[in-house]
């Protein structure tokens, strides 16, 4: 048992807010730290590197060259994504420039509020030819996510700064100034990178939910709020598919039924639509994405709305669902070939809908296998607009999975990848999702197959 579990480290490290997709968001975070860190704008100390809160002045002129280098996931997630604050510009290189003129002392939430004019000017980085990426050929047999930026700037004495991210999207691994290392991070795959050994069973994540406080209920349901304030943005402008704009029409045209499934549709649809959009606002991520976050919350806050839960049980799904959710991360990877709102949200999601409408712990796993039965296998093509429908279907099939679970509804344990217990059955995807190296690259070729069509 491991009831003891810090929730709020496990909080800080693994549910943060983030301001537009995670992946070029992590690529702006890597350039921004190369340009404060090449004017000496750094502090070192025992909590890591710390930067300062205000936004840099730029010369363009100075402006070298930016080369980006990425594994085949970060690349896949930020190759078509709108980019906070651009007017609906998309990918990494805009994402990049637009790190030269953010502050690293935001974190993932870098770009919140960036202004027009440092827009504009990182489009004319942009348009200089200055930002190069390089082109993904990464075969590695278990991905790992990886970001590498080098800034070389300056015309009289040109210095170049190199920034290595690995393993989350705001972890920095390396940091070098003219080929010298002058900031090494922790390597957080080794067992001692990881601190303190996560609960490895549904019995220990739901005796951790029940023992929380009430600061760790508020901190949790900050992101419930957040989540459903980035759903209401997305059902009310025009970002992105506006897939749940339409599928409230069609409710509101009496095509669709409104019933439970068809609320946590709209709503997690409406919030992918408003973040794959570009909408210039954070959602709360959880194990490294903010899709992830909309799939692992919005469930369970229209579902407690549904059944007028009070704000503290809320919560204890919700947090349910984040443990959930970084379990199967640990034993999917970050990123992979499949699309983590399916195997690694959703599941988590399933899991804490059980937990909400009064499962026990064998609900709950019977509810976690029902959503792997149904949509494991559910690739990932990368972060888009056309995100808003995996989500929705992700959201609502993990609803419907807890409610067949509380009605008695079971998966034999001789169907496919389906084990008797939840927790065996994560592991397996897991297996599956490091598998499927041949199937990301055939996606990422396809993606590259294209006609270039922006940043």
């Amino acid at each position: 048992m491991n009831p003891q579990m810090n929730v709020m480290k496990f909080l800080n490290e693994n549910v943060c807010p983030a301001t537009g997709c995670t992946e070029p968001v992590a690529v702006g975070y890597a350039t921004a730290i190369a340009y404060q860190v090449l004017h000496g704008n750094f502090q070192v100390s025992d909590a890591g590197i710390l930067f300062p809160s205000t936004a840099p002045i730029v010369d363009i002129d100075e402006v070298r060259s930016i080369e980006i280098k990425t594994d085949r996931d970060v690349y896949k997630n930020a190759l078509a994504v709108a980019i906070p604050g651009t007017n609906g510009q998309k990918g990494m290189a805009i994402a990049s420039a637009m790190g030269l003129y953010s502050s690293p002392a935001m974190g993932l939430n870098l770009f919140s509020g960036i202004s027009e004019e440092s827009v504009r000017n990182a489009n004319e980085v942009l348009r200089q030819g200055k930002v190069s990426i390089q082109k993904v050929t990464d075969a590695a047999p278990t991905a790992r996510l990886d970001i590498e930026v080098l800034l070389a700037y300056g015309n009289g004495h040109p210095k170049e700064t190199y920034v290595r991210l690995s393993d989350k999207h705001d972890h920095i691994r390396t940091i070098s100034v003219n080929d010298k290392v002058i900031y090494e991070g922790t390597d957080i795959t080794s067992a001692s990178g990881q601190g303190t050994a996560f609960p490895n069973t549904i019995e220990e994540m739901v005796a951790i939910v029940k023992g929380m406080n009430g600061d760790e209920r508020a901190a949790v349901y900050r992101g419930i709020e957040m989540n459903l304030a980035m759903a209401k943005t997305g059902l009310s402008t025009e970002y992105g598919l506006r897939s749940g704009r339409t599928l409230q029409k069609l409710v509101d045209e009496g095509t669709l039924n409104l019933d439970l499934v068809t609320k946590v549709r709209i709503a997690a649809a409406g919030a992918g639509d408003a973040r794959m959009g570009g909408a210039d606002m954070p959602v709360m991520s959880t194990a490294g994405s903010g899709n992830q976050g909309i799939t692992a919350l919005i469930p369970i806050a229209i579902t407690g709305e549904h059944i007028g839960a009070n704000k503290d049980r809320i919560a204890e799904a919700a947090l349910l669902s984040h443990l959930v959710t970084k379990y199967a991360s640990l034993s999917s990877g970050y990123l992979s070939a499949i699309c983590g709102c399916t195997i690694k949200a959703g599941i988590g999601a399933a899991a804490g809908v059980a937990y909400l409408l009064g499962g026990d712990n064998e609900q709950i796993g019977a509810a976690i296998n029902l959503m792997s039965a149904n949509l494991t296998g559910v690739v990932c093509d990368g972060a888009k607009e056309g995100c808003s429908l995996k989500l929705s279907t992700a959201a609502g099939t993990a609803t419907e999975s807890a409610l067949m679970a509380i009605s008695g509804v079971r998966v034999p344990s001789d169907n496919g990848i389906v084990f008797a217990n939840g927790e065996d059955t994560i592991k397996g995807i897991g297996r599956i999702a490091h598998s499927m190296v041949t199937t990301d690259l055939t996606i990422v070729e396809l993606m590259q197959s294209k006609p270039k069509q922006g940043g």
